[in-house]
């Protein structure tokens, strides 16, 4: 009895990393292991993760303490928000691939366009693609299963990732006759793809089918559909033990293919069972246009843990384990009956001494056969090569999306930096921050995010941008702080700039002008006596005008008021001690406390006649003066000096009564010999 086994059988990308995820946090759990759901469609998986002490829930509630792993398929947004907010730790676990279709579908809505998923409504990884959506989606397979009095004129459709094909273009073309706009995104897993491709191709040779996986995967199902659809006899397991004898009585050909959630052991174990059916214990294990007989179970064993053993070609690229790292080359184990080698000079395009900086022993790797069977017996493998293709999908489909993507930095040239996305990516100096920055080496060795402007593969260049990734985040961070801040508002921000007449504070994505005036209650000369750039600071928010984005800061408001603390501890005709501020043609200002500054009014300088200010006090003299009033509401205080002299000796007083005996005796027409101003001269002195 020959077996075939198709081509992509067994575990997808996406269920891979989920189950590898799980099984390395179960090695050394810190805190209880949980999956909101079971993490793949395969009953056997789930059960060995229950025996590694990763229990499968159904509800968040259900949980107190300890870490969630959201599964492949994925969940809505605000599931994740809820497992935060009951201080759980949530390790994400969605396939790649289904998390963007989620972004498509949420692109798609923000564009204005009304969702369609051909898919299954019920299906875990359908639910989390709607819950991504701020409005109503629809869910369908077929026209027919769309109410066509919802259709909207512009439509947008994403597939759900296990999808068949077939069933995505029917869906397609019925709905290019009924809307105006249509945008179609094929989120249909490359997996998936090819896995069904090769079912059906498989179904076509054989006498009959064998579909391993399980009874709740939709993929698996999927395959069986096409399989039957082909005319063959196809039977759906689970595992070995479904498996009966008279199955394959009088059957030569026997093909063997296998959902994304059915691991490589159970697939194992199928065959080995399968082995056992044969009388002969023989059995013949293929794949498409190869056969080769092995005489003993022990070989067909191994032949079993590793099926891909098939005839390579040039240019064809395949993945491999690295079994052997030396300074010059990798040695591969690629399913051969020849391992692979790759040189040194393939092994990255980046400069390296050693192939030990690049890989190490165990790695799976992608690498493209670029020569046969050397001298050694070796086949030429290029890790470079694949490395690029695969980058320059990812550059392309980052560039066309308007993507962000993280790279290394890895030396500096001129005019710019060389970063690592797979190949060499450039980033102009103008591009590597908003700023102009003068030294670049300091970003050598940093994984930065960049968009992709500039894309030309035919001279191999791929120009980016980190300036256009700040500036936007810049943006979205500006109206996240003027969505929130309101004015009395005490917030933190980091001092950008200082300049002569304040200095400039970063809130979040916006700048606030704090002016020099509003730093201090006391007197400064500069903001640099208490400010320094890069220092993160409390201010109040005095003004806010969100239309013109103009922010007024104060430091001076989030401290006690220098005033209501003076009037406290001070009263009138009190003596105080203080500094001279300024002198000015009415008086001089003198610092009693940080913040506090009295008025010295010239008539109170001193009890003689003063022409100016200086002819007493000058700035900078500590001197003492006396309390005369206080006005907190103004925030006025008056000071003296003159109430500190000694006050001037009284005059001897003069004999009234001679004076009006005087005065009304002299003759009006005789002169007294006094002027009015020699009489009462010294009256109007003592007034001024």
């Amino acid at each position: 009895m020959e077996i075939i086994l198709a081509d992509h059988a067994g575990f997808c990308f996406g269920v891979k990393r989920a189950t590898d995820l799980a099984i390395s946090l179960a090695k050394d759990p810190e805190k209880p292991l949980y999956t909101l759901g079971p993490l793949i469609h395969n009953p056997q998986v789930v059960q060995r993760l229950e025996d590694l002490g990763i229990r499968a829930i159904d509800r968040v509630q259900d949980v107190e303490d300890g870490i969630i792993i959201i599964r492949s398929h994925g969940v809505p947004p605000r599931v994740i928000d809820e497992i935060k907010a009951r201080g759980l730790e949530v390790i994400d676990a969605t396939c790649p691939f289904v998390r963007r279709a989620q972004e498509y579908a949420k692109q798609l809505a923000e564009d204005g366009y009304q969702v369609i998923i051909c898919g299954d409504q019920n299906h875990p990884e359908v639910i989390g693609i709607r819950g991504s959506v701020n409005s109503e989606v629809l869910v369908a397979k077929t026209l027919d299963e769309l109410p066509q009095h919802k259709l909207k004129r512009k439509v947008g459709v994403i597939a759900q990732t296990t999808l068949s094909i077939q069933n995505f273009k029917n869906l397609i073309s019925q709905l290019v006759e009924r809307v105006d706009e249509l945008k179609v995104f094929n989120t249909i897993c490359t997996t998936t793809e090819e896995r069904q491709k090769a079912a059906s191709n498989l179904a076509k040779k054989v006498d009959l089918m064998l579909v391993i996986g399980g009874r709740n995967s939709a993929n698996t199902n999927r395959l069986v559909e096409i399989c039957r659809n082909e005319g063959v006899t196809t039977y759906h397991i689970e595992t070995a033990d479904e498996l009966k004898k008279e199955w394959f009585e009088n059957v030569q050909r026997v093909g063997v293919t296998a959902g994304a959630s059915t691991p490589n052991w159970i697939i194992k174990e199928v065959l080995s069972v399968m082995s056992e059916f044969n009388e002969e214990k023989k059995v013949v294990l293929t794949e498409e246009g190869k056969h080769e007989t092995e005489e003993v179970k022990k070989e067909n064993e191994e032949i079993m843990l590793d099926h891909s053993i098939r005839d390579l070609k040039i240019g064809e690229k395949i993945k491999g384990t690295v079994v052997e790292v030396k300074d010059d080359s990798v040695f591969v184990s690629i399913g051969h009956k020849s391992e692979g080698v790759i040189p040194l000079n393939e092994l990255t395009f980046r400069p390296v001494k050693s192939a030990h900086e690049v890989v190490k022993e165990g790695d799976e790797i992608d690498v493209v056969v670029i020569g046969l069977e050397d001298e050694e017996g070796n086949i030429r493998l290029s890790r470079k090569r694949a490395v690029r293709e695969q980058a320059w999908e990812r550059i392309m489909d980052a560039y066309e999306n308007g993507e962000v993507i993280e790279a290394e930095v890895t030396r500096v040239v001129k005019g710019g930096l060389v970063v690592d996305v797979g190949l060499r990516g450039f980033v102009p100096a103008s591009h590597v921050a908003i700023e102009y920055v003068e030294d670049l080496e300091q970003f050598v060795g940093q994984t930065l995010r960049f968009k992709v402007i500039e894309v030309d593969r035919a001279n191999n260049n791929v120009v980016l941008s980190r300036k256009i990734v700040l500036e936007e985040e810049r943006e979205a961070l500006k109206a996240e702080t003027l969505s929130k801040l309101e004015e009395g508002q005490i917030v933190e921000g980091k001092v950008t700039k200082i300049v002569d007449f304040g200095a400039f504070v970063d809130l979040g994505g916006i700048e606030g002008l704090l002016h020099i005036s509003e730093i201090s209650w006391g007197r400064i000369d500069h903001p640099s006596e208490v400010l320094k750039e890069g220092e993160t600071i409390r201010v109040k928010v005095l003004k806010l005008d969100k239309e013109n984005e103009r922010i007024a800061l104060g430091i001076k408001q989030t401290q006690p008021d220098p005033w209501v603390e003076f009037a406290k501890k001070h009263h009138v005709g009190e003596v105080v001690s203080g500094t001279i501020t300024k002198t000015v043609d009415f008086g001089a200002f003198m610092e009693i406390e940080p913040g506090v500054e009295g008025l010295i009014h010239i008539s109170q300088l001193a009890r003689r006649h003063v022409e100016t200010p200086t002819e007493v006090v000058n700035v900078g003299d500590k001197i003492e003066a006396k309390i005369i009033n206080i006005n907190i509401d103004e925030r006025k205080v008056g000071l003296s000096l003159k109430e500190l002299e000694p006050a001037p000796a009284p005059k001897p007083k003069e004999d009234k009564s001679k004076k009006e005996s005087q005065t009304y005796f002299t003759a009006p027409q005789e002169s007294s010999g006094f002027s009015i101003g020699e009489m009462v001269g010294d009256i109007l002195e003592n007034a001024k």
